[in-house]
């Protein structure tokens, strides 16, 4: 979660880039297959998970799995890249360049986007507030409403745009993402996934 990179630098027809669509039940078997996929891929992975607003049930998002996965050291991953590209996956260095313990891939099905991998270090803090975020708006209709209604206006204004897109809506992130903070604080919480 948190800003994505603007991976595609010219748009050669209308189509938008940024499309926020109505939940789709299908999206967690979506996940499941690739996690299958990512686990021969990733042997040495020691988590690989959902995330993102197509992780929420119910939650209208971009149809664009989000997927995130720890390993004791991303540099094995980046000498070892055939593996995730044979799976249709294209590394972007420069996605993340402010965190070395985050690297990027996007997945492309039939010419359109349909997943983003995120590889983080075990040690990053990144997974955890991914959990946490996740988790508060599954628990909170309210929050995840205010979510849905921020990306879909983000999205009308910035069809274009991904790296606009995510800007538009960071405002409305960093709310939810101290709100849930709060909500795992206050609540003990221990986030799924562990």
């Amino acid at each position: 979660m948190g800003r994505r990179p603007d991976t595609v630098t010219a748009v050669k027809d209308d189509a938008p880039v940024v499309e926020i669509v109505p939940y789709d039940p299908a999206w967690p078997q979506r996940f499941t297959v690739e996690q299958g996929l990512l686990s021969e891929a990733l042997p040495a992975a020691l988590g690989i998970e959902h995330i993102g607003s197509t992780s929420i049930p119910g939650c209208a998002a971009k149809p664009i799995i989000d997927i995130q996965v720890a390993v004791a050291e991303v540099g094995a991953v980046v000498a070892h890249l055939r593996p995730l590209e044979q799976l249709g996956y294209v590394y972007r260095p420069l996605a993340f360049p402010e965190d070395g313990d985050h690297l990027f891939f996007a997945k492309d099905t039939a010419g359109k986007r349909t997943h983003h991998l995120h590889v983080f270090r075990v040690t990053s803090p990144v997974p955890e507030a991914n959990r946490v975020f996740r988790a508060y708006l599954a628990a909170n209709p309210d929050a995840a409403r205010r979510y849905e209604a921020a990306k879909r206006r983000a999205a009308e204004r910035c069809r274009h745009s991904r790296a606009q897109y995510g800007a538009a809506k960071e405002e409305v992130m960093t709310q939810l993402s101290a709100e849930a903070r709060r909500w795992s604080e206050s609540a003990g919480q221990q986030s799924p996934g562990e």
